[in-house]
């Protein structure tokens, strides 16, 4: 099995880390952003990988869903994600490189959310 599952707890937990001192910089918004991303692309990948398929290599959450509802795996947070997938992808790139870039806190609390269940049920899945 891959270090996937592993990857996402630590995006994780690095994006708490973050968003505890967003109030003192603004990189600490960009990072905690890009860290969600990371834990919910790699918590999808890690379940594509679970239902025997390989997963797709690109940072666009919307193509391991794809993958996901193709091999007929019910996820009952797909369609949040795919409300905030686009929002998701802007956060891989944008929020490393872009010097104007912000993020609304709903939109995070939102990714946090996610990433938090996707892990549960990756988790269970193991058990």
């Amino acid at each position: 099995m891959s270090k996937l599952l592993s990857r996402a707890k630590v995006n994780l937990l690095n994006a708490e880390f973050n968003r505890v001192h967003i109030s003192e910089d603004d990189v600490f918004l960009d990072a905690c952003c890009y860290q969600l991303q990371q834990s919910i692309e790699m918590s999808l990948k890690f379940l594509v990988e679970m239902t025997g398929n390989n997963y797709a290599e690109n940072h666009d959450v919307r193509a391991n869903l794809n993958k996901l509802s193709k091999a007929g795996f019910n996820l009952p947070q797909e369609k949040s994600i795919r409300e905030i997938a686009s929002t998701l992808y802007e956060w891989e790139t944008e929020s490393r490189y872009r010097e104007s870039f912000t993020a609304a806190i709903a939109d995070v609390d939102e990714a946090f959310r996610i990433a938090k269940e996707l892990i549960e049920l990756a988790e269970k899945m193991l058990e």
